[in-house]
């Protein structure tokens, strides 16, 4: 009878093992009372087991719960892989708060489809954020550049060329006659006149400089490292092509037009890119007063204003 007493306490041992292993594996909650009969407490291998459980339990709660600051000793397939998991996990969070400051160069490669989910979404917003920032920069009739755009590169430029002792000129260009456009043929006719000077306009200019909508009909061209006689070579180019340009109206209708072009350069006493524009701007008008079709330079002073060579 001895035997089966034995064989009887060995099921009921094995049972309880099983039994508490299942509670520690499945119950979301332990109870506060947890027994453990001392034969099993006393086990090193039990004891290990326990204590990897536990370990287990603690990390895959602080994983469900967005806690990725965790620490749980013990080693193993199962938890080692979970606390690789985390590892990923807090770089991914690093990743993303790179990419929510602009950097869209993140990849991620460790957590196969949804790194690719990652890598795309990324991908997207750099191309989104390129196109709002062109936009940002563009007018959207003429495609040239914004006035905000225009300011940041002429503020640069001015800095550039006081810094360097370099020359910088700018053109101030209009347009003559633009609100005879809108009244005789409509606004509509205005955009065209617009769209298409303005691509005339770009060909004249070089890839350092900054051709830009200043404006309504007025336009603006900075010219870095540029003397004013040459910006005066190229401001009486511009005022030839498009005086040879025919703006298409539409299939049976052809207009011509002419500008008005104000020029000046930087001088030693300029304070700011402020001081340029004005003398351009005051050279253009004495150009549009005395007859338009035509191109004026300003010196240093507002009221040294003269005739363009054309």
């Amino acid at each position: 009878m001895i035997q089966p007493i034995a064989e009887n306490r060995e099921k009921a041992v094995d049972k309880e093992l099983i039994q508490l292993l299942l509670m520690l594996i499945v119950s979301p909650r332990l109870p506060t009372d947890l027994r453990i009969r001392q034969q099993l407490a006393d086990d090193p291998d039990f004891q290990e087991l326990y204590s990897c459980i536990l370990a287990l339990r603690e990390l895959s709660f602080a994983l469900h719960s967005g806690d990725l600051q965790r620490f749980v000793d013990g080693k193993g397939f199962i938890l080692g892989n979970l606390k690789a998991l985390q590892s990923n996990l807090r770089h991914l969070t690093w990743q993303t708060k790179r990419v929510a400051k602009g950097d869209f160069s993140q990849k991620v490669d460790f957590l196969g489809e949804f790194s690719q989910a990652f890598n795309e979404m990324t991908s997207n917003l750099k191309n989104m954020n390129m196109q709002l920032h062109k936009l940002a920069r563009l007018d959207g009739l003429t495609q040239l550049s914004n006035r905000m755009a225009l300011e940041q590169f002429l503020g640069e430029a001015f800095d550039k060329a006081r810094a360097q002792a370099n020359h910088l000129s700018i053109l101030m260009i209009d347009i003559d006659h633009f609100k005879k456009v809108n009244d005789l043929y409509g606004h509509h006719a205005g955009d065209q006149v617009l769209i298409q000077i303005s691509k005339v306009l770009k060909k004249q200019f070089r890839a350092t400089d900054m051709l830009a909508r200043y404006g309504g009909e007025e336009f603006m061209a900075v010219q870095p490292e540029t003397r004013i006689d040459q910006a005066i070579k190229i401001g009486n180019r511009v005022l030839e092509a498009v005086r040879n340009t025919n703006v298409q109206l539409d299939a049976k209708q052809r207009l011509t037009v002419t500008l008005s072009v104000g020029i000046s350069s930087i001088a030693p006493a300029d304070r700011s890119f402020e001081d340029i524009v004005k003398r351009s701007d005051a050279a253009l008008y004495e150009a549009k007063n005395s007859g338009r079709n035509r191109l004026c330079v300003c010196s240093y002073s507002q009221d040294n204003c003269m005739d363009g060579i054309s």
